[in-house]
């Protein structure tokens, strides 16, 4: 009777869990020096950002921060995953 009446406590019903979303990021690579000199290496940062612009201008702040001095950008690519 408490069933037709609505009286019933809820059921728990466990949420659904979402299919996890793809992980899209930006690979910027750079061609960059110790501020000391010396020969030219890769570094490479990954952003978050979709824009290759904003992308590219967080791998040489981050490079500037590491101590480094930025020469070139050598790649840019979006990836997904």
């Amino acid at each position: 009777m408490r069933e037709a009446l609505g009286l019933t406590p809820a059921i728990a019903v466990a949420p659904k869990q979402k299919p996890r979303s793809r992980a899209t990021y930006t690979l910027v690579e750079l061609s960059v020096r110790k501020k000391t000199g010396g020969a030219p290496f890769r570094f490479q940062h990954r952003s978050s950002s979709i824009s290759k612009l904003t992308a590219q201008l967080e791998a040489e702040k981050a490079a500037r921060k590491k101590g480094l001095d930025v020469w070139v950008v050598l790649d840019i690519q979006q990836i997904s995953e």
